[in-house]
């Protein structure tokens, strides 16, 4: 397994150390996180462990029960399962050695694709026994898990420091997450300059929204009137793609992470009476001008064949030119 001090606190993104009995993962201000069964615990609500139910066994049936759902879900679409996963991790360019967060990692239907890449898997989800189950799954697949890390925490609140991994991915819980876009930018925080992040959910694509086909899997199953955030993108992605899977019924995104705004040459001088620059039209307006002053400027402009910009920059550099001197040096 990955070493845990790999992880930093989900509430003050400072390392975290382990105790000396290797029970808990330790940080500031009194924050232990324990590990249960090995997998670090890195929630910051309920005392920092997932509420459970008092029957262990409860959990374990529902993470059964999505099992069977997920069975159930590709066999209804007519789909490959393993081969729809991976044309979903072709989205991600993973290079050997690559990194990796799988975030929302269920019972490691992903996870068990993911380890036969020669990368670091990070593997999470908000439950416990979720993760408990994926675990006995990736064991009776006898899997190498030498080079995986499960663990527990909020995708809100990330244990990992800014630009982590390489890549991070999510599959089929992105409609439950309280706030789309603050999800997304926690995500891509995680996430190195010019890595990529994939995510994706039930969503019908817009082509689908009014037919027969949309109403049948709305009824059974309300997620899928759900559309793709898009709006909740944050502003540093770059080479978005957004497409449709399983018949138009799942959209996944895609993204390279960017740093800031997209670029722009504010000072590109456009042509025309109006002129100017993306700069000048956006940094230099002036307020209270009376209309029929802006008028006149505009018909000087015009009868000198140039630009509202070139006409101003002549006249004010001309006014200066002949103000007069008040006789003191500057």
């Amino acid at each position: 397994m990955i070493p845990e001090l790999n992880f930093v606190s989900p509430l003050t993104r400072q390392p975290l150390t382990k105790t000396p009995d290797g029970s808990a993962l330790l940080g500031g201000s009194d924050e232990r996180y324990p590990l249960i069964d090995g997998i670090p615990q890195l929630l910051i609500r309920s005392g920092q462990v997932q509420a459970s139910s008092d029957s262990h066994a409860y959990y374990r049936e529902r993470a059964s029960e999505y099992d069977h759902g997920i069975e159930v879900m590709f066999a209804m679409f007519l789909a490959d399962e393993e081969q729809t996963r991976r044309d979903m991790f072709a989205q991600l360019e993973l290079r050997p050695d690559s990194r990796v967060l799988e975030i929302g990692c269920g019972t490691c239907r992903d996870t068990i694709h993911l380890l036969d890449m020669p990368i670091d898997v990070f593997a999470g989800d908000l439950s416990l026994e979720m993760v408990l189950t994926g675990r006995d799954r990736l064991l009776r697949a006898e899997k190498n898990t030498s080079r995986l890390q499960l663990f527990c925490a909020d995708v809100m609140h990330l244990p990992f420091a800014d630009g982590f991994f390489d890549a991070a991915y999510h599959f089929g819980g992105f409609n439950l997450f309280p706030d789309y876009k603050e999800a997304l930018a926690e995500i891509t925080r995680v996430v190195k300059p010019n890595g990529r992040v994939v995510v994706g959910d039930e969503g019908i694509a817009p082509w689908l929204a009014n037919s027969e086909f949309a109403r049948i899997l709305e009824n059974s199953n309300p997620l899928f009137r759900h559309r793709a955030p898009l709006d909740c993108i944050p502003v540093d992605a770059r080479q978005v793609g957004c497409r449709w899977i399983l018949g138009g019924s799942f959209y996944l995104i895609s993204f390279v992470k960017g740093q800031g705004e997209p670029p722009l040459n504010l000072d590109v001088t456009f042509p025309g009476r109006r002129g100017g620059s993306h700069r000048t039209r956006y940094f230099g307006k002036l307020e209270g001008v009376a209309p029929a002053l802006r008028d006149r400027v505009l018909d000087a402009a015009a009868a000198e064949g140039i630009s509202v910009v070139a006409w101003l920059e002549k006249t004010l550099g001309r006014a200066v030119q002949n103000a007069p001197s008040d006789g003191v040096d500057d």
